[in-house]
């Protein structure tokens, strides 16, 4: 924002308490995200970040609006601002990026001329001026290609396409890889560069996939291969701890890495390492790649309690110290073991799956050696004068550091969870209520949980954190009704999903009988309500002819022709041919008989008896 907006008391305090809502909703005071900001794009993104780390919808509605206000934009606005954070594409300098950003007008064959032209001066050690190049453009459009006047680029252009030319060149010169020198500086993604004067300063972690095939327990060959996850030192190269898993790893599994590392190291006797081990805690840097692992809130919430700051590199090569252990350990390590398959196509064995027969713990064992016995105390390669931990141990001001109480420390590395305190001190996390005892003054209210992935039924209450940033801890709570199992949150979200898919193939079937069901009862219902619409229209009917005689008056005519039809004989409907006298008629010419003597004979042969009462219905119809 401007400064003029930030320049007096009363603005400052007025814009302050718009954001602060209440001592036991926010975990950071805004007042000191404003005084820290130094323009408005890193305010922005300061504020964007305060609201991605609200604990439940409720404070989380709360900041949208606080920092809607504090910006002056809407809160639909703030929602897009929020999404590009989550997307990463929110920067912390340049504000909200252009989609077009990096693109230009100009065709595609200028802007590689102009990139060409000045990368070979580079290549041929005689660096050309921006300006140079805007002339050697010019020349090439006028005298080569017989262009005119505006029909190539113009030199505000050139200068933006060759600006990060410029910038990349600059700061190639200016920044020395990790380990060529006897200072060491790396770069952030967001432009800051990060010089590293003592131990534990800046200490890097990555993950990579060993190239070894591996057995479980049993001797059967497992289908992933082994994951490792390494903690170094950026200005000894100091390997300061490390984890192996068997699936990626995430969050969780930095945090045990990080653990391993912070802890003294301790190790059975059948490790047998003679050497010494160094340990502690990152003093101002988490420095990493931008893997989703390491951009989550859980290594940020870490950092915050331990005190140091999470940053992700700039370029692969910053992470050079940690990404060389790797191939170290496979030219060294692993390229003697049974079921090593290589680094690429070329080298890799053909029996390896055949031949792998050590398991986890036996690349535990070999790793822990490695990294303890040999690697930490070989030369330092820059300053050979010295070892690895000796350049460690003398950057430490020449003694161990103070370690950590393990138990404050595996609470402080556990995953959280916001969750509302219900009735009777109730907590429902993953499908499972929890209970304590402690819980019941707190119905209502929002509590931190923490707890362990390796056993999630038990759970850490604590506060959530107020305006002093202090916690309180308010007890554990137990899942009801599992105090004889023991679960790890992997085979809870198993159950989970193999109980809510029985639960929807039972709800399929009950919902099919029921569908079948609603639809007969339609089908009853449709037609009760037919024939009440029939006997409803028979009845308005009918008592729409109340006044009407036509009922009386046919049946009134129909006694009469009743009445004189009772001595009248009719042709029965049947009749026998023994009932049946047929009269001997004698045989006459053909000749002899006239047409109309015919017709005459016929009408009284066929002659019937009609009915006085068809004649009667006749004459009333």
């Amino acid at each position: 924002m401007p400064d003029k907006e930030f320049g007096l008391t009363g603005e400052l305090t007025q814009v302050t308490e718009a954001i602060f809502l209440g001592e036991s909703n926010f975990v950071v005071n805004p007042l000191h995200i404003i005084l820290e900001s130094s323009d408005s794009q890193k305010l922005k993104f300061n504020l964007i970040q305060w609201l991605a780390e609200s604990p439940n919808r409720q404070i989380k509605s709360q900041r949208k609006q606080a920092v809607a206000d504090t910006l002056g934009v809407s809160t639909r606005q703030v929602e897009r601002l929020l999404k590009e954070y989550n997307e990463d594409r929110l920067n912390e300098t340049a504000g909200v990026q252009r989609s077009d950003k990096g693109q230009y007008r100009v065709s595609e064959y200028w802007q590689e001329y102009i990139k060409t032209t000045y990368e070979n001066s580079l290549k041929e050690k005689h660096p050309m001026s921006p300006a140079s190049v805007v002339r050697e453009v010019k020349r090439h459009a006028i005298v080569d290609l017989g262009l005119e006047q505006g029909d190539y680029p113009h030199p505000a252009t050139v200068y933006r396409i060759l600006n990060p030319l410029i910038e990349q060149q600059k700061r190639k010169k200016k920044i020395r890889n990790p380990g060529s020198g006897s200072w060491l500086t790396v770069e952030t993604r967001d432009g800051k560069q990060l010089k590293a004067e003592f131990s534990n300063q800046i200490i890097q972690c990555d993950h990579t996939e060993l190239d070894i095939r591996i057995v479980d327990n049993n001797g059967l060959l497992l289908p992933e291969r082994p994951w490792l996850t390494t903690v170094v030192d950026t200005f000894s190269s100091y390997v300061l701890g490390f984890h192996l898993w068997i699936k990626q790893p995430g969050s969780a599994e930095v945090a045990l890495a990080l653990r391993h590392s912070i802890l003294p190291k301790q190790y059975s006797h059948d490790y047998e390492l003679s050497k010494p081990w160094g340990y502690g805690t990152p003093f101002q840097y988490f420095f990493t790649d931008g893997g989703k692992d390491f951009r989550s809130k859980h290594l940020k919430a870490i950092g915050k309690k331990l005190g140091f700051q999470c940053e992700l590199r700039d370029r692969p090569n910053q992470g050079g110290i940690v990404e060389r252990i790797f191939k170290t350990i496979n030219t060294q390590v692993l390229k003697d073991l049974p079921g090593y398959t290589g680094s690429n196509v070329q080298e890799r064995p053909e029996n390896a799956e055949k031949e792998a027969c050590l398991t986890i713990q036996d690349i535990d064992k070999v790793l822990a050696g490695f990294f303890c016995d040999i690697y930490n105390h070989e030369p330092y390669p820059k300053d050979p004068r010295d070892t690895r931990f000796e350049r460690w141990f003398k950057g430490m001001g020449g003694k161990l550091p103070e370690p950590l109480d393990e138990r404050e420390l595996d609470i402080c590395l556990m995953k959280e969870a916001q969750r509302v305190v219900q009735a009777h001190g109730s907590i429902q996390f993953e499908n499972l209520i929890y209970r304590g005892e402690s819980l019941k003054a707190y119905k209502g209210e929002y509590v931190t949980l923490r707890y362990d992935p390796d056993h999630i039924l038990t759970l850490y209450v604590y506060s959530c954190e107020s305006e002093d940033n202090l916690e309180e801890f308010l007890g554990y709570a137990h899942a009801i009704n599992m105090d004889t199992h023991d679960l790890s949150l992997e085979e809870l979200k198993a159950l989970n999903k193999e109980r809510s898919k029985a639960r929807k193939e039972h709800f399929n079937y009950d919902a099919l009988l029921a569908l079948g069901k609603r639809n007969e009862l339609v089908e009853q219902r449709k037609e009760d309500k037919k024939e009440k619409r029939r006997s409803e229209q028979k009845r308005l009917r009918s008592a729409s002819k109340k006044n009407s005689n036509v009922v009386e008056l046919r049946k009134s005519r129909a006694a009469i022709s009743s009445r004189k039809n009772e001595h009248q004989e009719v042709l029965p409907e049947r009749v026998s041919r023994e009932e049946i006298k047929l009269e001997k008629i004698d045989p006459q010419p053909q000749e002899n008989i006239s047409p109309q003597t015919t017709d005459t004979q016929q009408e009284q042969r066929h002659k019937l008896v009609v009915s006085n009462r068809q004649k009667n219905l006749k004459n009333i119809w």
